[in-house]
């Protein structure tokens, strides 16, 4: 089977990582409210609820 990725392009954004660091989830989510994260060869989505709450899922 196939797996099609598509690739979301848009402004570079820079930001400073560090121990303390934090980033809002605005600047992480797409306007459905979702991003998709790939770690160590497995896909994971990050998604708001209608609650306003965030769910990590495999």
């Amino acid at each position: 089977m196939t797996q099609l990725k598509k690739t979301v392009t848009s402004s570079p954004r820079r930001v400073s990582i560090n121990a303390e660091s934090s980033v809002a989830s605005s600047l992480l989510l797409n306007h459905q409210g979702k991003l998709w994260i790939e770690h160590a060869g497995e896909r994971y989505l990050l998604r708001r609820t209608s609650n306003n709450r965030l769910i990590l899922t495999k």
